[in-house]
């Protein structure tokens, strides 16, 4: 993603991504770093869109939200609609480990009651290769407790 203007932005709150691309069967996995607004979302899907393709929705994803530390609604908006498209191709979008006000704004809105939440990589990566659809999520906490 571009960096911001040097001083109008701190260096933790700027957004980062990474992508692990899918190999042998297994999803590939989005790593999300900082904060992600609505004015996030385009550079968002074009990072996605070079990493794994124009299609990228039309597989299954899974995107690690331990490092964001904040997230809005229009984010939110966005993540619900890359859910639906991928549920309308039978693909998958599993949300991992959302951390303090990620996960409160989770619990707020109802979002893992539209995408499952996951507590690691690897409990979010055996449902899909255990091959069921829809994923069935597990319990989700928004306190984390």
């Amino acid at each position: 993603m571009t960096t911001p203007a040097k001083g109008t932005h701190d260096e933790r709150k700027r957004p980062r991504l990474h992508v692990s691309p899918a190999v042998d069967g297994r999803p590939a996995v989005l790593t999300l770093q900082g904060e992600f607004d609505l004015d996030s979302v385009t550079e968002t899907d074009r990072f996605l869109r070079r990493a794994l393709g124009p299609l990228y929705e039309q597989e299954s994803l899974v995107i690690d939200l331990s490092g964001a530390t904040f997230v809005d609604s229009g984010f939110i908006a966005f993540l619900a609609r890359l859910a639906a498209t991928q549920r309308a191709e039978r693909r998958e979008l599993l949300l991992v480990r959302p951390r303090g006000q990620v996960r409160r704004l989770f619990g707020m809105v109802g979002l893992a009651n539209v995408v499952p939440v996951f507590e690691s990589i690897e409990t979010a990566v055996d449902s899909l290769m255990r091959g069921g659809r829809p994923v069935i999520p597990p319990v989700f906490r928004p306190a984390g407790l």
